[in-house]
C-alpha cells in the first residue's frame, strides 16, 4: 500500500510543478492613431481571450508594410489577460492625456493612406488600412473591426487616456488689429457725438 501512496504523490507533486505553458497568439492589433503628418501615431495591442498567459513575446514584432519593431523582452507572468500593449511614437508620448506607451515606435511607423499591421505571424492580428479609412481628425482612431471612434489607448499597466489634437482656430493678428481700429473708430465718433450734444 506504501508504495501505491509514494506513487500518487508523486504524480501530483510533478504535476504540480510543470511549468505553465506560455503563448503569444491570443494578441490583436486592437486600435491604431496617427495625425496627418504620422508624427503622433499609437498602435494598441490587447490580448483577445482572457488568457493569463501570453508572455512570450520577445523576439517576435509588431510590423507594418514597411517597418518592424520587435520586443526586447517577455511580459511577466500571469499578467495578460485582457491586457494591453502600447507603441506610441515620442510625439504621442508627449502629449497630455496620452498613457505612457510600453514602446515608443518612429514616427511614420505605418503608412497613413493604406498599410497592414500585424502582430508577429498571427493571421488574426492583422488590421488593413484602406485608402481613406484612417480618421486624420486629431481624435478619432480606427478599431481593428474597421470602425472610426474616438481614440482609447490602453498600454499594460491598464493605464487608459485621450487624445485630442483639434487646435482651437487663434484669432489672427489682423483680425484683432482689425478690431482695435474699429473700436477705436467707434469711439472717437462717440466722443464726438457727445461734444457737439
Amino acid at each position: 500500500m506504501l508504495p501505491l501512496v509514494l506513487c500518487i504523490v508523486g504524480v501530483f507533486v510533478s504535476a504540480s510543478s510543470t511549468p505553465v505553458a506560455v503563448g503569444s497568439h491570443s494578441w490583436r492589433v486592437n486600435e491604431v492613431f496617427s495625425n496627418a503628418s504620422g508624427t503622433i501615431q499609437f498602435v494598441e495591442l490587447a490580448e483577445c481571450c482572457g488568457m493569463a498567459n501570453e508572455t512570450s513575446v520577445s523576439g517576435l514584432a509588431l510590423t507594418s508594410t514597411a517597418n518592424s519593431f520587435p520586443l526586447p523582452a517577455n511580459l511577466p507572468v500571469g499578467s495578460t489577460a485582457n491586457a494591453h500593449i502600447l507603441f506610441g511614437t515620442a510625439a504621442f508620448a508627449s502629449l497630455p492625456g496620452a498613457p505612457a506607451p510600453d514602446h515608443i515606435i518612429p514616427d511614420g511607423f505605418f503608412d497613413i493612406n493604406t498599410d497592414t499591421l500585424q502582430w508577429h505571424i498571427y493571421a488574426p492580428s492583422v488590421l488593413n488600412i484602406a485608402s481613406g479609412q484612417l480618421p486624420l481628425d486629431g481624435f478619432n482612431s480606427l478599431s481593428q473591426s474597421g470602425v472610426p471612434g474616438p481614440n482609447t489607448p490602453t498600454n499594460f499597466a491598464g493605464q487608459s487616456g485621450q487624445i485630442n489634437l483639434a487646435v482651437v482656430p487663434a484669432f489672427p493678428l489682423i483680425g484683432l488689429l482689425s478690431l482695435v481700429g474699429l473700436l477705436g473708430v467707434a469711439g472717437a465718433l462717440l466722443i464726438r457725438r457727445t461734444r457737439r450734444a
